[in-house]
């Protein structure tokens, strides 16, 4: 079992970090000061600090996971694919988790209401989500959803 603080190594790639937040099936991890979202099947405990340390110092790797400080609450999707969509979406809750955000919202727009629907079909199944709504009449109507992290 792992915890808090382990240094740890995604299996399959030479990425080595430790775990700042544990989920029920992800590890938040600090690569290269990067927060990095892993399923928990796919990191392996490691004792080699000087593992960590020499590949933050040799390796730079293109994360694009963004820090506290330029993390936005909302996500604009409008005018994307439902496929790009709901990755981006998914990335988003994945940032969003390791940064302690509680509330989101979804900008998907009104025309045709094809992206909101998939758009909650995808939160009412995603295990992070408690529960999520429509805007508000100044939240932005049916064309925003705001959903809550547990």
């Amino acid at each position: 079992m792992l915890s808090l603080g382990d240094y740890v190594k995604v299996t399959n790639t030479n990425l080595v970090g430790y775990i700042t937040k544990i989920t029920e099936n992800n590890y938040c991890i600090n690569i290269n000061d990067k927060m990095v979202v892993v399923n928990s099947n796919r990191v392996e405990k490691t004792n080699k600090v000087n593992e960590f340390e020499k590949n933050k110092k040799s390796h730079k790797y293109n994360i694009t996971m963004n820090h506290k400080s330029d993390l936005n609450d909302t996500i604009m999707i409008r005018h994307q694919t439902v496929e790009e969509a709901l990755f981006n979406l998914d990335k988003f809750i994945d940032n969003a988790i390791c940064n302690n955000i509680s509330q989101i919202k979804i900008i998907h727009g009104k025309n045709g209401g094809v992206l909101r629907r998939e758009v909650h079909k995808y939160l009412d199944k995603h295990p992070s989500i408690k529960e999520h709504r429509l805007g508000g009449y100044y939240e932005g109507s049916y064309g925003v959803t705001i959903a809550f992290l547990k």
